[in-house]
């Protein structure tokens, strides 16, 4: 889950797009184009939006230098233990790296030895998804869904699971098995029936995403429908693209830099 932010799901954001474009009964664009744009939106705000996650699914070993990082992690920003009788302890830099998809510690800290450590850390914007299923089974990591389809759906690691009544969350998608199944970064409690969404919300600044989709949506309409004014169609395109990066501008999150191997 995002740590900052607000967060906004596709319906939302599909439903003021089409006031916004005076097109609420979807008659110039159809619902499944307006949701298109968005997610097009989303994929391009890539390497210029990150989302802040906080990871604590580590017990710290003093003996063991070498944690694998969370699924889809882009960055590592900062790493701390947290302990009840001790004050909360930010480990520097100089004491840690990564190398490929591990974070390798160069320093024992044997006084924080069984502790949890929490990993703050980036991922890119994620696409809003529609998979959402009142039948998923779980056990230990794994989730399934004989009525979902994730691979067909896109689903991809990293990807946020919000299983409803579940205290034990945020969990990520760290693979996808299969069409019907898929495994989560750690285990939320197990059984049968539950409610659950995936990629449901992106903290994306708002005005962006409707900028950007508007965009998108006005350049399909030049390529894609004949009679219309083309070049017309192409100014209002590079006009709500110019909005939009500029939103993304005043607002983009500048990631930390890390030493890595």
């Amino acid at each position: 889950m995002a740590l900052i932010g607000a967060k906004y799901t596709l319906a939302t954001i599909a439903t003021d797009l089409g006031t916004r474009l005076d097109d609420s009964t979807h008659v110039r664009w159809t619902l499944a184009e307006k949701c298109w744009a968005i997610k097009t939106a989303i994929r391009m705000a890539k390497g210029m939006w990150w989302e802040e996650r906080l990871d604590d699914t580590n017990k710290y070993d003093a003996d063991d230098f070498r944690y694998t990082l969370p699924p889809a992690c882009v960055k590592v920003i900062s790493v701390h233990f947290d302990e009840t009788d001790l004050p909360r302890y930010f480990v520097v830099p100089s004491k840690w790296h990564l190398e490929g998809n591990e974070l390798v510690f160069t320093y024992s800290f044997n006084k924080y030895d069984g502790e949890t450590m929490y990993i703050r850390y980036l991922v890119y914007p994620h696409n809003l998804l529609t998979v959402t299923a009142a039948d998923g089974v779980i056990a230990t990591t794994g989730l399934g869904s004989v009525t979902s389809t994730f691979v067909t759906s896109e689903v991809a690691e990293g990807d946020e699971v919000e299983v409803i009544g579940d205290t034990g969350g945020p969990f990520y998608v760290s693979s996808i098995t299969s069409n019907v199944a898929l495994v989560l970064h750690k285990a939320p409690t197990a059984g049968a029936g539950k409610t659950f969404h995936i990629a449901r919300y992106t903290d994306l600044p708002y005005e962006y995403l409707i900028f950007g989709a508007m965009g998108e949506l006005h350049e399909f309409a030049a390529r894609n429908r004949p009679g219309v004014e083309v070049e017309e169609l192409i100014k209002w395109a590079t006009y709500y693209r110019q909005m939009a990066r500029q939103v993304l501008s005043d607002q983009a999150r500048l990631r930390t830099t890390v030493r890595g191997y």
